[in-house]
């Protein structure tokens, strides 16, 4: 296959252009939607896929629609940061867009993103609202960092009570706002930001890999900015046991983020609450 056509769109409407990457891992069901959405993105230089061992015919659906310089194929699952990180060297690009394979952002979406982020020096990374697929705020949108009480009152329910919790969409679901995180499904890093910080910790299985990665972008002192109204839309199904899966990667995760960013006594709690 002669793969996606992007043209070329180098400096197009005098905008510095992006490379695109997405991780897959049996994603057989969205793959194809996806990679029909990504023709929109006028201004990406290259689209970069990288499997992580699907089984499913993901692969072959890649294969069927990329080149071969627009996919990397891993032979097993090294985990989401691992391959993020391989996606974005591939590419050389000012920006970097994170998407999943499972989240499809309206026309001209990522092209306004880079936009504001070229616009803005002191913003690093740039978000946006996230929808269910009917049409529903996907919580997550824009976020908190985790700290103990953040993360107690999310998870016994107290947030709802108005405790702070970690997601905080319903606060900034109108308002384009700086925060703390925005959605890891889909966002734009600058590339110099994101190489500063040597790309995603590789120690994260899946999960909150996205939220410490922008711990660090604010500790260098950028800002992290949700853009109200631009949007896509992220579909989250997964199998009993996959959700199983992904409960034990979020506990290793968190107390990997605490023990990274969190102080001691924050940390004791978290593993012994997360056993």
């Amino acid at each position: 296959m002669s793969g996606l056509n992007y043209g070329n769109f180098a400096g197009h409407n005098n905008m510095t252009s992006y490379d695109v990457v997405t991780v897959s891992y049996q994603n057989a069901a969205t793959i194809k939607r996806y990679l029909s959405h990504t023709r929109f993105d006028k201004n990406a230089v290259q689209l970069m896929v990288v499997d992580n061992g699907s089984r499913d015919g993901t692969v072959e659906q890649l294969q069927a629609t990329l080149s071969a310089h627009q996919m990397r194929l891993n032979k097993d699952n090294l985990g989401y940061a691992k391959a993020a990180n391989q996606g974005a060297a591939s590419g050389h690009q000012a920006f970097i867009v994170f998407i999943n394979p499972d989240c499809y952002a309206e026309t001209g979406t990522i092209d306004r993103l880079v936009e504001y982020l070229q616009d803005h020096p002191d913003i690093g990374v740039v978000g946006c609202r996230v929808l269910n697929q009917d049409g529903t705020l996907q919580a997550a949108s824009c976020r908190r960092l985790p700290t103990f009480w953040r993360v107690f009152n999310h998870v016994t329910g107290l947030n709802r009570l108005g405790l702070p919790g970690i997601n905080k969409a319903a606060k900034c679901a109108n308002k384009s706002t700086a925060v703390e995180a925005v959605n890891g499904a889909f966002f734009v890093i600058r590339r110099d930001l994101f190489e500063q910080l040597k790309g995603f910790d590789e120690g994260y299985p899946l999960h909150f890999e996205d939220l410490d990665l922008f711990a660090r972008c604010l500790s260098a002192g950028y800002q992290i900015y949700y853009l109200a109204n631009q949007q896509a839309i992220h579909l989250q199904g997964q199998s009993k046991q996959r959700q199983d899966l992904i409960k034990q990667w979020k506990k290793q995760g968190l107390k990997r983020y605490f023990q990274k960013h969190r102080p001691r006594w924050e940390q004791w709690i978290i593993n012994r609450l997360l056993v």
